[in-house]
């Protein structure tokens, strides 16, 4: 019987052996180090590959196969592969894993940021360039927001902005990158907009032609008619009434009867058939309700954000979604009480809403806030006086000689009268200083001013008054700005 000592030498043997043959590897994975030593990369790449896939827990195979598919191949997806598979395995090549992947990204970002320093609008070439080395960059690094940000500049530089939005969709999906999340919204607003006006001006006669029809009412003057739709097919005197006449225009359907010189009633005879193409209109407001789909998930994350509530604001707005623009903006009020630009714009928002008291309830308070907001205290007139129109269209409608509707009008007049004392303060102000004459320092649209301080005299029969102040306007509107 052979002695224990025998038996032990036999297992140390093995156990020197196993590890001796753990330490020196694989023929593939020897072979890979020997033809990495002499530079045969592609040699070495394929016996690493043999050797990870019969041995997948080498973690250094792993990181040696990284390495030379991302600094001599350039295969940064399959450098990546590895890297990945390493770090897995084992945490020891990780800061070197970083300093590879960093390395082979800032080469890249430095091509980038060379070639779109020599990019101009004129040579686009030196964008693609750029976008190519970026693109690089993300190969290497995926998941860095900042990567994104400078391939979206290269393609804003060279116009495509679809990819740019790509770009911005990718860093707000890694990182949440609010910035470049709200300039998808800015972009696709602003792309709304472009289309919006390319509507209008296509369709710009009939639309001009459906508004004239849609604003014939009750109480418009016969000069009023015939400026906008010219002679009628057809006068027809009513034999009982001679002050009463039928004008009938049978392009537009319609027939429109007078007494004396205003208008009584209107009747539709047929619907008129608009020739509007309205394919940039939906468009548009596609873009807009992208653009809201984007500013609402900001907001959901910080309502507080008063930058994206007005941005929130202005897609809504364009959208014709009002309602809702109103409450976004009431949210704003109570983020930012003190200030008076979310007052004013929630007062304009609470008056296209026909909310008359709470639109002057913002205006105040935005004047309470800066008591010389002189576009403030002209809303408050306007509103007022808007309100005083709508009244007085009511009444004669309904046949009713009340004259409720002045005491408005008497409300807007100090409004009105405060801001003509601001314009013409600060006009002589400037004319002082500058040595022009006075109405020189007065914007043309400073005009409206005194428009409607003529129109509330006029209905207030404060003749003297009325023709002053409409004078003043015409003054302004030739020798203004």
């Amino acid at each position: 019987m052979k002695s224990l000592s025998f038996y032990l030498v036999l297992i140390l043997i093995f156990i020197g052996m196993s590890i001796s043959g753990f330490q020196c590897g694989s023929p593939d994975f020897t072979g890979g180090k020997v033809h990495e030593q002499n530079k045969n990369y592609t040699g070495a790449v394929e016996l690493y590959e043999k050797e990870v896939s019969k041995n997948p827990a080498n973690h250094e195979a792993w990181f040696r196969l990284g390495r030379i598919r991302g600094e001599q191949l350039h295969d940064y997806k399959g450098m990546n592969e590895a890297f990945n598979q390493a770090s897995k395995l084992s945490k020891t090549y990780n800061a070197e894993i970083f300093g590879w992947r960093y390395k082979f990204w800032a080469e890249h970002i430095n091509r980038g940021v060379t070639a779109m320093k020599s990019a101009t609008p004129d040579s686009v070439k030196y964008y693609d360039i750029a976008a190519e080395e970026y693109k690089g960059a993300i190969n290497i690094w995926p998941d860095t927001v900042v990567t994104y940000l400078y391939l979206a500049a290269a393609y804003r530089g060279k116009g495509d902005t679809e990819n740019l939005i790509e770009c911005y969709k990718k860093a707000w999906t890694i990182g949440q990158d609010r910035s470049s999340y709200k300039e998808i919204g800015r972009i696709r607003v602003g792309q709304g907009l472009e289309k919006k006006n390319q509507f209008k001006n296509e369709n710009a006669d009939q639309l001009k032609i459906q508004k004239d029809v849609e604003e014939i009412e009750k109480g418009n003057y016969r000069s009023d008619i015939t400026r906008n739709f010219g002679s009628p097919d057809l006068q027809r005197k009513d034999k009982k009434n001679p002050k009463r006449e039928d004008w009938i225009y049978n392009k537009f359907g319609i027939t429109l009867t007078f007494e004396g010189e205003r208008l009584v009633n209107k009747k539709i005879d047929k619907k008129y058939e608009y020739h509007i193409d309205s394919t940039k209109y939906y468009q548009a407001i596609a873009d807009f309700n992208q653009a809201i789909d984007i500013f609402e998930q900001i907001k959901k994350i910080d309502p507080r954000d008063n930058e994206n509530l007005n941005m929130l604001l202005q897609a809504y707005y364009e959208a014709g979604r009002t309602q809702e623009a109103t409450k976004t903006f009431k949210l704003a009020v109570e983020n930012d009480p003190g200030n008076k630009m979310n007052h004013y714009i929630l007062g304009l928002l609470y008056r296209s809403l026909d909310d008359y008291d709470s639109a002057i309830s913002e205006f105040t308070e935005a004047t309470k806030i800066d008591p010389n907001f002189g576009d403030a205290f002209f809303d408050i007139g306007a509103t007022y006086y808007n309100l005083g129109v709508k009244m007085k269209k009511v009444a004669q409608e309904q046949g009713d000689e009340s004259t409720e509707y002045k005491k408005k009008f008497k409300d807007a007049l100090p409004w009105m009268e405060k801001v003509a004392e601001m314009k013409i303060a600060k006009a002589q102000e400037a004319a002082a200083t500058s040595g022009q004459e006075f109405y020189a320092e007065i914007s043309r649209d400073d005009a409206k001013v005194w428009d409607t301080l003529g129109t509330i005299y006029a209905l207030l029969g404060q003749a003297d008054k009325a023709t002053k102040a409409l004078d003043e306007a015409d003054k302004i509107r030739k020798t203004g700005k």
